[in-house]
C-alpha cells in the first residue's frame, strides 16, 4: 500500500471534504465515505450498510481499505474525525476512484452520476496543486513548511543528477590530441623498458611484443583502437601499463624468430 498522505480541505461546487492521497497507488486521490455520504445527502451508516451488503463487489486495496486497520488510532484527527466518531465506527472506509464507480453503481440514482462527474473532473483526475507552487506562494504554514523542505530535497535530487550528468559527459569525452600524445609516449617507454630488460633487438619479436602492448591496452579500455579511448578509461589504461607481461601465446610466437 502507498503512503496515504492528508491533502486539506478540497472543495467541489458547495461541499468541502477532505483531501487524499495514496493508498491505492502514487499520487491516486481517495476519498472518505463520511465525504461520500454528505456530498450525496445520505448518512455514513446507509453507505456503510451499502458497502457491507456488497463487500464481496469491492476488491481491497483496490477499491477500498479499511483506515481503522491501516492506520494508528491517534491520527483520526488528520482525517477529520473526532475521538468519538473513530471510536464508535465498526469501519472507517477510504475509496478509489474505482471504488466510488462501484458504489454509485449500488446507489443507482441520476445525482449520484452528475456529481460523479464532477469529482472526477475536478478531484479524482487533478493533481494536488500545492505540489505544483513554490512554497512562498502557499500561506498555510503548515503547507508551506512542508513543501519547502520538498523543495530542498528536489533541489538535492537535481544536484545530484547533474552531478552525475557533468561526470557522466567528462568520462564520455575522448582523450585531447595532447593525451593520446602522453599515452603514446607511456605506452613505448613501457616497451622500452621491457625489451631492455630481456635484452630483445630482433624487429620481428619486437613487433609482436608492441602488438601485445597494444592489445593489452585496448583490452582494458574496452575499445577496438586507440582513437576510442576515453578519459574514463586512464584508470584501466594506468593499471594495465604496470601490469602488463606479455601472453603466453606472443611469447611462443617470438620463438620462431
Amino acid at each position: 500500500m502507498n503512503e496515504l498522505k492528508v491533502l486539506g480541505t478540497e472543495k467541489i461546487g458547495n461541499f468541502e471534504f477532505t483531501g487524499i492521497e495514496g493508498g491505492f497507488g502514487k499520487n491516486k486521490k481517495s476519498i472518505l465515505v463520511k465525504d461520500i455520504a454528505l456530498i450525496h445527502g445520505k448518512e455514513v451508516k446507509e453507505v456503510n450498510r451499502l458497502i457491507n451488503n456488497n463487500i464481496r463487489r469491492f476488491k481491497n486495496g483496490i477499491d477500498l481499505l479499511d483506515l481503522k486497520q491501516v492506520i494508528s488510532n491517534h491520527l483520526f484527527l488528520d482525517y477529520g474525525f473526532t475521538k468519538a466518531q473513530w471510536g464508535n465506527s465498526n469501519n472507517i472506509y477510504l475509496l478509489s476512484e474505482r471504488g466510488y464507480a462501484k458504489l454509485l453503481k449500488i446507489l443507482e440514482d441520476d445525482k449520484a452520476w452528475e456529481i460523479y462527474d464532477e469529482l472526477v473532473d475536478n478531484y479524482f483526475n487533478m493533481r494536488y496543486v500545492i505540489q505544483k507552487q513554490d512554497s512562498y506562494m502557499i500561506t498555510d504554514p503548515v503547507q508551506r513548511a512542508k513543501r519547502w523542505i520538498e523543495e530542498q530535497e528536489e533541489h538535492q535530487v537535481k544536484l545530484a543528477m547533474a552531478k552525475q550528468e557533468t561526470k557522466d559527459v567528462q568520462d564520455n569525452t575522448p582523450i585531447s590530441s595532447k593525451d593520446y600524445q602522453v599515452l603514446s609516449r607511456k605506452i613505448g617507454q613501457k616497451l622500452d623498458r621491457y625489451l631492455s630488460q630481456h635484452q630483445i633487438y630482433n624487429k620481428n619479436q619486437v613487433a609482436l611484443l608492441r602488438w601485445d602492448l597494444n592489445n593489452a591496452i585496448l583490452k582494458a579500455a574496452g575499445v577496438p583502437a586507440r582513437t576510442l579511448i576515453k578519459q574514463k578509461h586512464f584508470t584501466a589504461i594506468a593499471e594495465a601499463l604496470v601490469n602488463w607481461e606479455p601472453s603466453e601465446s606472443t611469447l611462443e610466437k617470438m620463438k620462431a624468430y
